[in-house]
């Protein structure tokens, strides 16, 4: 009584949160990367999926890096990353997926992108 229901770590909400903490991480590596000027060298990220344990590392090109960006529910994640009930997998390749939420963590992924136009990262 008068307690709220605690979320489950991985309802859609969680997991989207969580992989958006991970997308601030990446915009961050991307702006120093950009900092430094062009290269050729991949960008090394941090997988994007929604397993707080995770810490692996992903190599994108800044090509692939600008066209994840574009949109604000898709994200990179390691193969076996991705989480069925809250994504899908839109995008493959040999190093990393393209995954897209879709309902509620679609929604709390789109309001959390910090290159929204109203973001106050901006």
């Amino acid at each position: 009584m008068g307690q709220h229901p605690r979320r489950s770590r991985t309802s859609p909400d969680s997991v989207a949160r969580q992989q958006s903490t991970f997308r601030e991480v990446n915009e961050r590596i991307e702006e120093l990367s950009e900092r430094l000027g062009p290269t050729e060298q991949p960008l090394s990220i941090v997988c994007e999926c929604g397993r707080v344990e995770c810490h692996e590392l992903l190599e994108l090109t800044a090509s692939e890096y600008a066209t994840l960006r574009r949109s604000p529910v898709r994200f990179a994640v390691a193969d076996g990353h991705q989480i069925p009930r809250v994504e899908r997998v839109v995008a493959r390749n040999e190093r990393f997926l393209t995954v897209e939420k879709f309902g509620a963590g679609g929604r709390t992924a789109a309001d959390l992108d910090p290159r929204r136009p109203d973001s106050p990262d901006r």
